[in-house]
């Protein structure tokens, strides 16, 4: 299969596909390596298509959508990282990125597509079985996420329940 080929069926496969698909699954479908993929999203990426990545994958962002997408700075502890996300998806909400702003490498920008209180749970147990860092770590528990909302009166109700539990860094 010819590259271009390849990567315009990459892209018709996201499109169609409701839940996220790994690099790994596409590079089994394709016959080529995981590398080749993210080398193909990439490229996809910077030619305009709209594909982000999950955790669980990646995805193509409906178009048509007129959400409210919005920032806040945030301040927790690793422990109070579940009731923060659980705070915010309860809202209606999707936590689309943690941004922290690193001294010396500017901003450090991580994807999460958390949309519920399943992949919340998922994240977190992910977290916790990795012993691995929170980007706010970095910060000390400063961060910035990006929110999509449906609406106004979404956004308003997630930024009062996470000022009304303390996690809006003011």
């Amino acid at each position: 299969m010819e590259t271009e080929q390849r990567r315009e069926e990459i892209l018709e496969t996201l499109k169609t596909r409701s839940t996220p698909i790994v690099a790994r699954e596409l590079a089994t479908q394709f016959d080529v390596s995981r590398q080749v993929i993210v080398g193909d999203i990439a490229l996809l990426r910077a030619a305009g298509e709209d594909i982000y990545s999950t955790p669980k994958g990646y995805m193509m962002r409906k178009a048509g959508s007129i959400d409210v997408i919005f920032q806040l700075v945030c301040v927790h502890t690793r422990e109070e990282t579940i009731e923060e996300l659980y705070t915010i998806v309860d809202c209606g909400c999707e936590v689309m990125d943690v941004i922290v702003e690193h001294p010396l490498y500017g901003m450090m920008r991580g994807d999460l597509n958390i949309s519920s209180r399943l992949e919340a749970d998922e994240f977190f147990d992910k977290l916790n079985k990795s012993e691995t860092l929170l980007l706010s770590t970095l910060t000390e528990g400063i961060h910035t996420h990006t929110i999509r909302a449906k609406d106004d009166a979404t956004r308003d109700k997630c930024i009062l329940s996470l000022k009304e539990k303390g996690f809006l860094y003011e």
